[in-house]
């Protein structure tokens, strides 16, 4: 982990910009992680086999990991949260991406266009925590 930037040195103009935005106010927020985690847990019973969704224990132990980051943010560590988040988003990205784009169906797409947006917004949370970017 890089050191702080020195008190003397100010941030970025593009990162004072991402702090006034929208983006890092959802960042900060629970409820995209907690929507996620809904929409996991209503499309878990579709899980079948050909059906473009992971396992239903798959899909419920994801549901279960963003309910928990949101929760995270709720108690006021958006930091971890986002982190959390990131890494998960990461991994069902690598894991179920493929398969739920190149389905017709479209609850899957819905699924994937969810864990791409909370990768969207965590994510730039988390280059900001670890890397200051």
């Amino acid at each position: 982990m890089s050191a702080p930037a020195p008190a003397s040195e100010k941030p970025s103009a593009t990162l004072e910009a991402y702090r006034r935005s929208t983006l890092y106010k959802l960042a900060a927020s629970p409820y995209p992680e907690w929507t996620l985690s809904a929409l996991c847990a209503a499309s878990a019973p579709f899980a079948k086999p050909g059906s473009g969704f992971p396992h239903f224990g798959i899909m419920m132990a994801f549901s279960a990991v963003w309910a928990g980051s949101g929760y995270m943010k709720y108690a006021k560590d958006p930091d971890n949260g986002s982190g959390t988040t990131t890494a998960w988003c990461l991994t069902y990205s690598f894991l179920f991406l493929k398969r739920a784009i190149s389905q017709p169906r479209p609850m899957p797409s819905l699924v994937a266009a969810g864990v791409l947006t909370n990768l969207v917004i965590s994510g730039r949370k988390t280059m900001e925590v670890e890397f200051g970017i």
